[in-house]
């Protein structure tokens, strides 16, 4: 009995705000983007809620899919669009699943794989035979836009996954997660409540705050733990897999991946150049990508790999059903 990855789906909005656009804004210019982190273009909300893009997504994912099969919702982000209801409260209300438990979590970046990890433990340990699992941001409303070190890299959108029970298929095969405690504040958002008449809480920003040489390091180093990680616990070797889909973060993480474990880049499923990192979304909205261009068959080993503030990183190897 295993829990595999069935259907998926994304969501993008509709404003497409490319490398240009930013030099209008910042110092910078379209060549030294894309050197440093291989992005061209991101996709930002002017319209869309965080709610519209993930109920998009999960759509998508489940098409005419019964939804009284859904027992379970996860909800994977750091931009929600409110604190109560949480976002997967308010995903399960909007398409009607009335047998669902659902919650948000917050891992970073690496949120999609925590989810997955999540759900395929209760699936297995509680019997729900189908779950949403969705990543969702609009991290252009914590980005500062006047900051060229960050407002760069990040953009919107969803991606989402329905994992399934099944009695005759591995499905998941291995997991790996890690939390490294992140001493020196490289990746931070603030969060600013309301003032009260009791206690005066020092001031804080809500932009998003990155030390880029410090989390460049972490992450070629977390990423290749995670990998390592995954592919001894099902006893494979990076040759064994089919297809990787690492977090967008930047283009030369990738790369290093691929380097490291002397694998073609062609193996990495890539769409940074026009999504730009958009944090626990990016991984299924890659997903969906490979899922959607046939290159997929059953049986096929594919990796996620993720890694984020927290700091956080984690790995999925899973066959294609």
């Amino acid at each position: 009995m295993g829990v595999a990855i069935i259907r998926t789906g994304k969501a993008l909005p509709e404003l497409k705000v490319e490398n240009q656009r930013l030099t209008e804004m910042v110092e910078t210019d379209n060549q030294w983007i894309i050197d440093r982190t291989g992005i061209e273009a991101r996709h930002v909300a002017t319209k869309e809620t965080g709610l519209d893009l993930a109920v998009a997504a999960a759509k998508e994912a489940m098409q005419d899919m019964d939804k009284d099969s859904i027992g379970l919702v996860i909800v994977a982000t750091v931009t929600p669009d409110m604190l109560v209801p949480s976002m997967g409260a308010l995903v399960k209300r909007a398409l009607g699943l009335d047998n669902a438990i659902a919650y948000d979590i917050n891992a970073a970046c690496s949120g999609f794989i925590f989810g997955l990890w999540n759900a395929e433990a209760l699936m297995k340990t509680h019997g729900i035979r189908r779950a949403l699992v969705v990543g969702v941001e609009r991290l252009s409303r914590i980005t500062n836009w006047e900051d060229r070190g960050t407002c760069i890299l990040f953009g919107d959108g969803a991606g989402c996954a329905v994992v399934e029970l099944l009695d005759n298929k591995a499905g998941i095969l291995s997991s790996f997660l890690k939390n490294y405690d992140d001493v020196s504040d490289c990746l931070t958002c603030g969060m600013e409540y309301l003032k009260t008449p009791f206690a005066e809480d020092t001031e804080k920003d809500m932009y998003l705050r990155m030390s880029g040489t410090q989390v460049y390091r972490f992450a070629v180093g977390a990423i290749e733990e995670a990998m390592t990680a995954v592919l001894e616990k099902a006893g494979v070797k990076a040759d064994d897999v089919k297809y990787f889909v690492p977090h967008q973060a930047n283009m030369r993480i990738i790369l290093s991946a691929a380097q490291r474990f002397k694998q073609p880049i062609e193996k990495f499923q890539v769409n940074i150049q026009t999504t730009g990192n958009v944090s626990a979304a990016s991984i299924p909205m890659a997903l969906t990508d490979l899922m959607n261009s046939d290159k997929v068959h059953s049986g096929d080993k594919i990796m996620l790999v993720g890694f984020g503030g927290g700091l956080s990183a984690g790995a999925i190897l899973f066959e294609a059903v």
